[in-house]
């Protein structure tokens, strides 16, 4: 008996000691959540494009005789740097010689006929039209001479900018025709280094000539080459489907060749208008999608989708979502949902 009465007595006092129902909370309705805002800002940023490219020159030359014929002499060879006006090879001139000789043959007999036609038509012998097409064959005959000595003059390959030959493709002995590259020579100049790199339309929009970029090569990590947009194509690639974006790379003392593998961080000037907001101020971020919480008029959660640009050091750029809006909801936003009421500290 003594044991159901303490028990009793421990019943009661569980019973009052339960908190009533406050008269000023409606029934289904949860109280505000304490958050803190902060201010969307609106100012124009011009985020960096990042790109890989190939590095190249833009001075290359696949260098050959204007006529055919048979290589005499060939004067450096692969890998040997060049000077501009260099002499490399030679053809043998004893068919372009005898060419030459016999225009000029060819002219001096067409001066004779002329010469003669023109004593007949003055007895009376020969006709005018006779005089005529002995000084048209004058005319040919001296065009003849200046192909056969132009020919004659470009017999000879000479190098047409400081640089390197990367290959020789003819030697000495062989035939060559017309245009038959011999030597593939490749600027090794300063300035003649650049960068190419395949762009988006979008990013290729963004750039002007004259942009300002920082340049890494796989060959020397840790080492950055400024470079600048010297080049932008006004087509796509058509088997890329990108836009092309030459740049005019700065050696600085390292040693660089067609081919290299590199890693470019271009500077446009000019920038756009985006919202900046905190970063923690992002709920359900999903890639470019996310949702951020502002206040209505009424002081409840308002949940806003909207779409992520970029990082702009700790505060992220919105490029679609936030027009209209003032503020966004930082501190508690995890922990709202649609209509949440709020008190904001």
């Amino acid at each position: 008996m003594k044991y159901l009465l303490l028990l009793v007595l421990l019943i009661a006092v569980a019973c009052s000691d339960k908190p009533e129902e406050s008269a000023d909370t409606p029934v289904g309705t949860s109280a505000a959540i304490f958050v803190k805002t902060a201010a969307v800002e609106r100012t124009q940023v011009s985020p960096p494009i990042l790109a890989s490219g190939m590095v190249a020159t833009s001075s290359e030359a696949r260098v050959s005789f204007k006529t055919g014929g048979v290589i005499k002499r060939t004067f450096v060879e692969e890998g040997a740097v060049v000077a501009k006006g260099q002499l490399l090879a030679t053809l043998d001139l004893t068919e372009i010689d005898a060419q030459v000789r016999q225009t000029k043959e060819g002219l001096a007999k067409a001066k004779r006929d002329l010469e003669r036609a023109q004593n007949l038509h003055a007895d009376s012998i020969a006709t005018y039209e006779q005089v005529q097409n002995a000084g048209t064959a004058v005319d040919v005959a001296t065009q003849n001479v200046q192909i056969a000595e132009f020919n004659r003059q470009f017999s000879e390959i000479r190098a047409p900018f400081h640089g390197k030959v990367v290959r020789q493709l003819l030697f000495e002995g062989e035939v060559t025709g017309p245009g038959m590259p011999v030597y593939y020579l490749m600027g090794a100049g300063s300035q003649d280094w650049i960068l190419q790199v395949g762009l988006s339309d979008r990013d290729w929009a963004r750039l002007q000539l004259g942009d300002q970029a920082k340049v890494t090569l796989d060959a020397y990590p840790g080492d950055t080459l400024p470079a600048t947009v010297s080049q932008l194509a006004v087509v796509a690639n058509p088997q890329s489907g990108t836009f092309d974006a030459e740049l005019r790379l700065q050696p600085k003392g390292k040693r660089l060749a067609a081919g290299l593998v590199a890693s470019v961080m271009i500077q446009p000037k000019n920038g756009h208008t985006y919202a900046l907001i905190p970063i923690e101020a992002l709920v359900e971020s999903n890639g470019k999608h996310a949702f951020v919480y502002t206040s209505d008029s009424k002081g409840h959660a308002r949940r806003i989708p909207v779409q992520i640009g970029f990082l702009f050091g700790e505060k992220v750029a919105v490029t679609q979502g936030l027009e209209g809006v003032d503020a966004v909801i930082t501190a508690g936003a995890p922990y709202l949902r649609e209509g949440q009421a709020i008190s904001i500290r």
